[in-house]
């Protein structure tokens, strides 16, 4: 579904305004998508323009590379990968339970949690093709890798009912250790400097319930909190995601008659949250490269994208849900 001609002149004489003033300098920014019609992996860069990657279907979850070159996605439940315009579609023998995987920084491999030896443990796969092999055969109920920028460790989740504990382990699995622990103290998530580690434990102060989104050093120490998002566990707070320039975090927190979603943001240094849209739906809010604007799905289905004080909200794509902006080299 397209959208209609005069919103769609409207964008298109604002993305070659943008490029005028800019000198024209560099292409426009690519945004992925899942259409929520077809279910296939869809880039735009307008909004109306839409380029849907037809070897991409049925796609449950996807990840650029960090140089934005490729794509991995989930599909039927395995993992595949291809080049950013659709070519060379590879199918690695990786079957994540969550739709939870992360890319090394070289863009070699992908690590993923799946069922191995009798229990959930962290996996590595390299993209060229092979068995993955096991990371965290010490570790039960290993879940939610996140890889660090700086290339050598992989923080991750170990669940227990409604317990957790977030480790780091180094890629060829050695060096675990354990840097935080409590009630669903879980989805760490590295800052792109590699200063920070985001985690989101569930605590009650006061007896108001609620995840708190924190951080720490990579070595566990530092521990703050940023905020605090009243609610039941799966109730908000979950997707967060880090500002390119590892200074502030955007994340959701379920309004309070129930239906959609608020999106948030929070300094690391500035702990002043700021309200930046009512109207989400469940799913991670998505920075643009140069951190200025930001793009989620809202209730109506539709992708909508604002500045990153919230300003400027719009709707940009019809249909579609999943958005994540391509890297830049």
């Amino acid at each position: 579904m397209t959208r209609g001609v005069g919103s769609a002149l409207v964008i298109l004489t604002s993305a070659v305004a943008v490029a005028a003033s800019s000198g024209a300098a560099s292409a426009p920014d690519t945004l992925a998508f899942v259409s929520s019609v077809t279910n296939t992996l869809t880039l735009t860069s307008t909004g109306l323009v839409q380029q849907p990657l037809l070897r991409a279907r049925n796609v449950t979850a996807f990840t650029w590379s960090p140089d934005g070159s490729r794509i991995a996605f989930v599909s039927a439940g395995v993992v595949h990968v291809m080049n950013a315009d659709g070519s060379d579609v590879r199918r690695l023998r990786a079957k994540p339970l969550f739709g939870d995987f992360t890319w090394a920084p070289d863009g070699r491999k992908l690590a993923f949690s799946a069922a191995a030896g009798g229990d959930i443990r962290i996996l590595v796969a390299r993209i060229d093709g092979g068995a993955p092999r096991v990371l965290t055969s010490a570790v039960p109920g290993a879940v939610l890798p996140s890889w660090s920028p700086r290339g050598g460790s992989i923080a991750f989740t170990s669940a227990n009912t409604n317990f957790g504990n977030i480790y780091t382990v180094r890629e060829d699995g050695s060096g675990l250790r354990k840097l935080a622990s409590g009630r669903e103290a879980s989805f760490p998530s590295w800052s792109p400097d590699g200063r920070w580690i985001l985690f989101q434990p569930y605590i009650c102060p006061a007896g108001k319930c609620g995840y708190a989104i924190s951080v720490m050093r990579p070595d566990g120490s530092g521990m703050r909190r940023l905020a605090h998002v009243p609610g039941t566990p799966g109730g908000g707070g979950l997707h967060a995601a880090w500002s390119p320039n590892s200074r502030r975090v955007a994340f959701l927190r379920l309004r309070s008659h129930g239906i959609g979603y608020d999106v948030l943001s929070v300094g690391v240094t500035d702990p002043r949250v700021r309200a930046l849209a009512d109207d989400a739906r469940s799913g991670s809010a998505s920075w643009s490269p140069d951190g200025r604007r930001i793009a989620y799905t809202t209730t109506l289905a539709t992708i909508n994208v604002m500045n990153a004080d919230g300003s400027g909200n719009r709707a940009f794509v019809e249909d579609g849900a999943l958005p994540a902006w391509r890297p830049r080299p």
